[in-house]
């Protein structure tokens, strides 16, 4: 049976939900955006009394004869390996605590983004499990690929509900037909329309053709649209001339040049870096756009990384280790000058505020005290601007 289009996707899940979230609910399929857009609708479906638990299991290793998992969490290699055959490893407590809640709360939920590895791990204990958990309680999954003929995947899928996300389609099957029939272009005419800012179809497809073809640049650059041209859906629709000089080029960063740039001390670049992250995604090493769960986790790993380098460094060069023997002392083998370009650029307390304002965003998004792009904002603010670090208290600038 052909994948349904994202959008009949989302507006299923919201008329499931309506009648109550399933004990289970599976979100799979390719279309990263749509995915993160399903489990919100679902997360804000869970009641207020209920204990909910997030478990972003991106790091999870997947078994012996499965996929590998790249740095964004998403499967990459055959994917051949059979859930059911896996081996069950034990399931932790936010899974046995589906049975009737945990130690404060009688209903528990518990969501895990990012479970493709987790669930090859888990899926036959998972399924011997499914019977017990309770009314009123539930689990959300997470995954990119879902292989339905196991016997774990049918389990989940007749537990309760299975969700599936494709992409968008950027051309009319019939290649015939206009490119303005293309799937995408009728998509982003809705979604500027529900913005306030109706578009012609030409001006859709000139928007796509210049920003690019990644749903969250897209819903991004409309955002962009409503700031320079103010909601109005009562407003005729804009067409191409009126977005002469409007739209931006697509730009896209990735960590090392988030790093490069604060090292290099580039609050501009710094900035700009941060927002085409999470507007536009990161590239994984095959070419693809990173899940969007899987931006912080690399980006912060990669910064703290280049950080504690550049600290080691400095600390070297403040006991007198000469500049042009660092890089060999730290194993650095690539990008030497740039490497020393960080270490002189910025002295050894400085680098060390810079560790602990990392860490401090890291323990706040534990906490789930703010979103990842608004903490590495609140750490370019420390870096750049002296924003008080609570972890720094005491340390001389």
């Amino acid at each position: 049976m052909a994948v349904p289009n994202p959008e009949q996707e989302l507006e299923r899940v919201r008329q499931v939900g309506k009648r109550g979230l399933p004990k289970v609910a599976i979100v799979s399929g390719p279309a990263g955006f749509f995915r993160a857009e399903a489990l919100d609708v679902l997360l804000a479906l869970v009641p207020a009394d209920a204990e909910l638990r997030t478990l972003d299991a991106g790091g999870e290793k997947a078994p012996r004869g499965g996929a590998e998992i790249a740095e964004d969490g998403d499967a990459v290699g055959d994917g051949e390996g059979d859930i059911d055959a896996a081996p069950t490893g034990q399931l932790g407590d936010e899974v046995l605590e589906l049975r009737g809640g945990g130690l404060f709360c009688k209903r528990a939920f518990l969501c895990v983004r990012r479970g493709d590895a987790w669930l090859k791990r888990h899926g036959a204990a998972l399924a011997a499990f499914l019977p017990k958990i309770a009314t009123g309680c539930g689990l959300l999954v997470e995954v990119q690929k879902l292989d339905r003929r196991t016997k774990a995947a049918k389990a989940l899928e007749q537990a309760g509900a299975l969700f599936e996300f494709r992409d968008l389609y950027d051309s009319p099957w019939d290649r015939s037909r206009s490119p303005l029939e293309a799937e995408l272009v009728g998509w982003i005419v809705q979604r500027a329309r529900q913005a306030g800012v109706p578009l012609s179809p030409e001006a859709a497809f000139v928007l796509m053709a210049q920003v690019g073809k990644a749903p969250a640049e897209l819903v991004a650059e409309i955002r962009r649209l409503v700031d320079q041209f103010g909601a109005d859906p009562k407003r005729r629709p804009l067409a191409p001339d009126d977005l002469r000089g409007r739209l931006t080029t697509s730009f896209e960063s990735n960590p090392f040049e988030l790093a490069e740039a604060i090292l290099a001390n580039d609050e501009r670049r710094a900035t700009r870096s941060v927002r085409a992250m999470f507007d536009r995604g990161v590239r994984d090493r095959k070419g693809s756009t990173m899940d969007p769960g899987g931006v912080w986790p690399f980006a912060s790993s990669w910064l703290f990384s280049a950080l504690a380098q550049a600290y080691e460094g400095r600390q070297l060069l403040d006991s007198a280790v000469p500049a042009r023997d660092l890089a060999g002392r730290l194993g650095i083998r690539v990008f030497q000058e740039r490497f020393l370009e960080g270490v002189t650029r910025n002295t050894a307390v400085r680098l060390r505020l810079g560790l602990l304002a990392l860490h401090e965003c890291q323990r706040a998004l534990r906490l789930a005290q703010d979103e990842p792009d608004v903490l590495f904002e609140r750490f370019l603010a420390a870096w750049f601007r002296g924003r008080p670090v609570v972890l720094a208290t005491g340390l001389d600038a």
